[in-house]
């Protein structure tokens, strides 16, 4: 992130950061994130003074969220202070409690939320090239802090960057936005160096009482725990941002070994990417978590923090796990493997199918025209019945069946053991992840014998049953509805 050298004043300092980082060329079209307080405030009196030689063209832009009583008046401080230099003044108004709870969100993911699509739409409306924000280098620290000890990787650790893509903001409007940048002049400075400007400066911020709400993570780490690091090094700011810096350059390094590897050995469609499976396992396990990782980014764009523990499970499963098998990985995602691949796919890539699911009426018997059949087979070959892309049709091992199989509804407590997996899950999980329908549930009809679950028709064959190189009779399962 560049060389600071001492003794300059912020405005040197900062113009010299977008230097070095190319934030953005001079005759720019910027859209400034201004709430109001010292670091917004701030860079839009230090972006006014750069913009008479760079030959910038500002846009302020304001959200108010509704969250506390004083934000109205804050945004027509906001908008006078835009009209005073001349810059045209943006503001939305949202009712973020009512969207925080609708989508299932914190209001602090909410309202990030709100405010950067409305940044995106501005720029879009004027032509923006780039976004401003006025993070800090202390709110870099804060945010390496943060992933740190919520035991994030180099993805996590390098923080936020100089300039970076709305896309990698992770936030679905901007899936297929056109290229534009985020960027953040003030990382440059501290948050001290900010105040001290606003003082010279004779800048008046508004001051948010929200920010000394201790029971925001964020704040926390702030008030509570930075200021107790600062006992034991009191340069722990720039600390953290070196450490961000360090690790943005290895990370960097990373990715560019990962891409490698994804334009070599993956092949991406829309639902799935596949990698051949004999490769697979002779990756090492951290690329295969970070490939794993770049497929569910291909997958779920807007998918923010995917957790370690999930991932690293599905890499150490797919390592070991006979075919046949499958694991969740991640929200409305799975890792599946047959004999010659592993398959990262959408459980939504079934769901259309899943929709029409053969049901069982009140007297236990198949509705809506469904039939169910299970006969033996004559011939078969193991490679074919693996193959099979049929989720209403499923292979079992005879020999392993107790009883003749027969149907019935699920029952409270019902469990089985998934194809591939070492452990016994609830039924109802898998129901919830997969993303059944509560109205489906009830009446999904079960492939049972002598009670064991040997097949939940459209998800999961059960383990015990599988058919391997061993079995001596296969008998086939299917589930056919008769056209009326």
């Amino acid at each position: 992130m560049g060389v600071i050298i001492q003794n300059m004043s912020l405005r040197q300092l900062v113009e010299l950061f977008i230097r070095e980082n190319a934030l953005f060329q001079p005759g720019a079209t910027l859209v400034l994130g201004v709430s109001g307080g010292p670091d917004s405030l701030c860079l839009l009196d230090l972006l006014t003074e750069l913009s008479h030689t760079w030959r910038l063209s500002l846009y302020v832009a304001h959200v108010n969220h509704r969250l506390r009583p004083e934000a109205a008046d804050e945004a027509e401080r906001v908008r006078a202070e835009a009209e005073a230099r001349a810059w045209p003044f943006y503001l939305q108004e949202v009712d973020t409690k009512n969207i925080a709870a609708q989508n299932k969100l914190s209001l602090e993911e909410a309202a990030r939320n709100l405010r950067y699509q409305f940044l995106a739409e501005v720029a879009q409306q004027v032509n923006a090239q780039s976004v401003a924000v006025a993070h800090t280098q202390n709110d870099q620290a804060e945010t390496v802090l943060m992933h740190f000890l919520r035991g994030s990787g180099l993805s996590g650790l390098k923080g936020m960057m100089p300039k970076t893509i709305f896309g990698d903001l992770r936030i679905k409007e901007f899936s297929k936005l056109p290229i534009l940048h985020l960027v953040r002049p003030l990382l440059a400075a501290s948050r001290a160096e900010v105040e001290a400007y606003c003082a010279e400066r004779g800048l008046k911020p508004v001051q948010d009482a929200s920010n000394r709400d201790t029971t925001f993570f964020r704040n926390r780490l702030r008030h509570e725990l930075l200021p107790k690091l600062a006992h034991y090094n009191p340069k722990i700011i720039s600390v953290l941002n070196r450490t961000a810096t360090v690790l943005a350059g290895e990370h960097a390094l990373a990715q560019e070994y990962v891409e490698q590897q994804w334009k070599a050995y993956a092949q991406a469609a829309e639902a799935e990417v596949q990698f051949e499976l004999i490769r697979w396992r002779a990756f090492s396990i951290p690329l295969q978590r970070a490939l794993l990782r770049r497929a569910i980014q291909h997958l779920r764009p807007t998918l923010r923090d995917i957790d370690f523990t999930p991932l690293d499970a599905a890499v150490r499963w797919s390592r070991a796990a006979l075919t046949g098998g499958q694991c969740d990985v991640a929200e409305g995602v799975c890792v599946h493997i047959n004999y010659t691949a592993v398959i990262v796919r959408e459980w939504e890539a079934e769901l259309p199918a899943l929709a029409t699911a053969p049901q069982l009426a009140a007297d236990g018997a198949l509705a809506d025209g469904w039939e169910f059949y299970a006969a033996p087979l004559s011939h078969w070959v193991l490679t074919e019945l693996e193959s099979n892309s049929n989720i209403w049709r499923a292979f079992v091992d005879a020999d392993k069946l107790t009883a003749p199989p027969t149907l019935r509804a699920r029952r409270e407590g019902d469990r089985l053991q998934p194809l591939g997996q070492s452990g016994h899950s609830k039924l109802s999980d898998l129901f919830i992840n997969r993303k059944i329908e509560a109205r489906l549930r009830a009446h999904w009809p079960l492939v049972v014998s002598n009670e064991a679950i040997v097949w939940v028709p459209g998800l999961h064959l059960a383990e015990p049953f599988k058919v391997t190189a061993d079995t001596k009779t296969v008998l086939k399962l299917e589930f056919v509805k008769r056209e009326t």
